[in-house]
């Protein structure tokens, strides 16, 4: 396979074969985990489109800088698109499931209200995260992929960069935690 660096001189240069190649690559794996995560292979294509879509337009740049590998890069993006879907979805859900509320006791009305302020904590957190650190701490601690299988899935070539990582994101939610308690 081409290295990252000529992918990404190929991909400045707007050349077709370089987006016929990440096409070739990577969008296996990022149409199995749209359907792993409710979505169909229709829904991985708009998704992987809507990746290409980013990269016309970031890679072009002349300050653009890739930090990690472009499988990294490619599967995050498009991660973050798919599930920046599910959340949009969710969010319609949860509207309509406030109608269901009136045959419900006080007791359960106020654990109702609880589990949807802890639950909105935690996105008012994602939200103030990367959405690299979104995606890699959603697949670290809610897939039940070993270290191993995120290690390869992510592009990380050691446990050292994977586990650094991991701090680097665990330290963002931290801060950000502290900062809606204070």
């Amino acid at each position: 396979m081409v290295t990252d660096d000529k992918s990404i001189t190929a991909l400045q240069n707007r050349n077709n074969a370089a987006y016929n190649l990440l096409y070739t690559f990577y969008y296996p794996g990022i149409e199995k985990f749209v359907k792993q995560n409710s979505g169909t292979p229709a829904d991985a294509e708009d998704v992987f489109q809507e990746t290409i879509m980013v990269l016309l337009e970031k890679v072009p740049k002349k300050d653009f800088v890739l930090t990690s590998s472009i499988k990294t890069y490619i599967t995050a993006i498009a991660h973050n698109i798919w599930l920046k879907r599910l959340r949009d979805a969710k969010q319609i859900t949860r509207l309509e499931l406030n109608y269901e509320l009136e045959d419900m006791t006080l007791a359960e009305w106020e654990q109702h209200e609880e589990k949807i302020t802890q639950r909105n904590l935690l996105q008012r957190i994602f939200d103030k995260l990367t959405r690299h650190c979104v995606v890699f701490l959603t697949k670290t601690f809610l897939s039940g992929a070993s270290r191993e299988q995120l290690m390869e899935e992510m592009g990380y070539k050691n446990a050292h960069t994977f586990d650094n990582q991991k701090y680097k994101c665990l330290e963002q939610a931290r801060k950000n935690n502290i900062a809606k308690i204070g």
